[in-house]
């Protein structure tokens, strides 16, 4: 997340995202991290706006000192045992990273021995959000066999959502599919198969 972007209409998505799943118990203890990458510039009551936006209480946002500029030190602040949302600017490495990136050994780290769910926002750009997300779950993959994951797409960006638990995952799908009923084709994809 960069501040320049704060605010703007795909925070409330991913707000609304993630109040009903809460509201359903299928989110449990969650936290969300907004990997700035401009930590230096943010004001708390920037990290307040995230958290209304996100429709978290601000002690769900996780702190941290070290900026991603020290990725090992960042992602070792990373206390946090429940689920999790990563806000990269622009979402999941699938080659080489930056601070605008989360990459997959970086995930792999935060699900390994966990049965958290792992959310992370995608942005894409120049190609089918299908063909990105197909692309960045198969670069998880091969750091984390064995993870599940689902996706709620729309035109240039996508949530995904990671487990180790096919049964955390099902439970997303199934949210999702039931909320948007017919709606779900197309738009709601996992590795169990289309919704």
């Amino acid at each position: 997340m960069n501040l320049r972007f704060l605010g703007d209409a795909l925070d409330h998505w991913k707000g609304s995202l993630f109040a009903s799943l809460s509201r359903e118990g299928i989110l449990r203890n969650f936290a969300v991290d907004p990997m700035a990458s401009d930590l230096p510039a943010w004001q708390p009551e920037d990290f307040l706006l995230f958290a209304r936006l996100l429709r978290v209480d601000r002690s769900q946002i996780v702190k941290h000192q070290a900026g991603l500029n020290d990725r090992v030190r960042y992602f070792a602040e990373i206390s946090h045992s429940g689920d999790l949302f990563l806000d990269p600017d622009t979402g999941v490495a699938t080659g080489r990273g930056s601070q605008q990136h989360v990459t997959a050994s970086e995930i792999a780290r935060l699900m390994a021995g966990s049965d958290r769910v792992l959310g992370v926002y995608q942005h894409v750009r120049a190609q089918r959000v299908r063909d990105r997300v197909d692309t960045v779950c198969e670069v998880v993959r091969d750091q984390l066999p064995g993870c599940h994951w689902c996706s709620y797409e729309s035109g240039t960006v996508a949530m995904i959502f990671l487990a180790l638990k096919r049964e955390r995952i099902s439970e997303v799908v199934l949210h999702f599919s039931s909320w948007l009923g017919r709606h779900a084709i197309g738009r709601i994809r996992s590795s169990l198969g289309e919704a």
